[in-house]
């Protein structure tokens, strides 16, 4: 089974200039060269995923080697859309420079992919930089290693510098300091300090209608307490009509979203419109992204797992995925704000305990963003579900990330 990812590479605001293409296929890693995993990362992209699918008008970073750069296949890639990041195995190799200046030539940009920096790779880079625009950094092979005055060396020659595996904040604040351009890790998805922090007038309002609207209450108070604040009931209608949800006539009252999509689904979308008003939109937080590929993996596993799944199944799978994300946009504890929604014992034992219905599928959700194909496997096999379900439900969830950002872009 082969699957393809993408992860966010952000400056030090969270805003994304770009996507590092990742890639596992078991049939090939065994027994195949660096260069049949290259062809085949390009064909799936190309061909397969679509390349606006991936990309999302943003840059890919590709992972290659001497050889994959001396083939023809590299004549495929269309070069103003990668940035080819030369693996460490070749860095050294003896036909490298002479390639790197016939093709820079040509128009196609290089960096260099998961440096350990030394003696004789900075002397690597200084002798190959003026083909070169990025260099990656793996933070923790470098962290205790080299001080400011190498990353000052590195930018004086114009490069770029990406810090990979960037996995805490003190690691991020460290390499803020030696100036880094850009950084990848789990720590720019994933925040790891969550204070507790008290919501907002407009928040709690949110909330207060999303309890409405999970209960039994009259569509007419549910009307009523949004019409208490104008420029809550407002920005909704906005975010309601924004391209993201493709309503094919324009939505102008409350009833009316209730009538056509129903009172679970309002609810989730006030939950997604609180996490959009919450972060700074200018800075298309990729944590705010991945919220929207999560709930879309699990809603999509739900599809593939039970085909005959209910209305309320769906609302419940999307609600869970959205949960186990938003407490980091938010700032607020994750059993509080859980406790806030007055969700059921099964969404809380999800949340916690992967138990259950939805701990699985947000599990195996978890699996498909870690690209862990041996985990997924066993669910895979048990639903028989075949690679070109899994490879549809990738792309619908790049889709509507994209359509997402799309929207964040225009400021809603």
């Amino acid at each position: 089974m082969s699957l393809i990812g993408r992860q966010p590479i952000s400056d030090s605001r969270y805003k994304i200039m770009g996507y590092d293409i990742l890639f596992r296929d078991e049939s090939l890693e065994s027994d195949s060269s660096d260069i049949s995993i290259s062809a085949s990362v390009i064909e799936r992209i190309l061909n397969s995923f679509g390349l606006e699918n991936v990309l999302g008008g943003y840059l890919g970073f590709l992972k290659i080697d001497i050889q994959f750069l001396k083939s023809d296949i590299l004549l495929t890639i269309p070069k103003e859309h990668f940035i080819l990041m030369i693996l460490e195995s070749s860095l050294f190799h003896p036909d490298l420079p002479d390639v790197l200046q016939r093709l820079h030539d040509k128009g196609y940009r290089f960096g260099i992919n998961n440096c350990v920096l030394n003696t004789q790779t900075v002397k690597q880079i200084e002798f190959l930089h003026p083909w070169l625009d990025y260099i990656r950094i793996d933070a923790l092979r470098n962290i205790n290693e080299y001080g400011e005055d190498v990353y000052k060396h590195l930018k004086s020659m114009h490069q770029k510098l990406i810090a990979i595996k960037v996995e805490t904040q003190e690691i991020f604040e460290q390499f803020k300091k030696y100036d880094i351009d850009y950084f990848q890790g789990y720590y720019i998805k994933r925040p790891h300090t969550i204070e507790h922090e008290s919501l907002s007038m407009p928040q709690e309002q949110i909330l207060q209608v999303w309890n409405l609207l999970r209960s039994d209450a009259d569509v007419g108070d549910i009307v009523k307490t949004l019409e208490q604040s104008h420029a809550l009931l407002l920005h909704l209608l906005q975010f309601i009509n924004s391209s993201f949800f493709s309503f094919t006539t324009s939505i102008k009252s409350i009833r009316q979203v209730i009538t056509l999509v129903g009172r679970d689904a309002l609810a989730n979308w006030l939950l997604l419109m609180l996490v959009s008003h919450k972060s700074d939109t200018q800075t298309n937080h990729p944590l705010l992204l991945m919220v929207i590929n999560r709930t879309e993996i699990v809603t999509g596993l739900l599809k593939l797992s039970t085909p005959n799944y209910t209305r309320s199944e769906l609302d419940t799978a999307y609600l869970v995925g959205m949960l186990s994300l938003i407490h980091l946009l938010l700032n607020i504890d994750h059993r509080e704000f859980l406790h806030k929604l007055h969700v059921s014992a099964e969404i809380e034992e999800a949340m916690f305990e992967a138990q259950g219905k939805w701990g699985q599928l947000l599990t195996m959700t978890r699996h498909i963003e870690n690209m862990d194909n041996n985990s997924l496997l066993p669910f895979i096999e048990r639903y028989h579900i075949n690679l070109e379900q899994m490879n549809a439900l990738i792309i619908k969830a790049m889709e509507k990330v994209n359509a997402f950002d799309a929207m964040l872009q225009n400021h809603f």
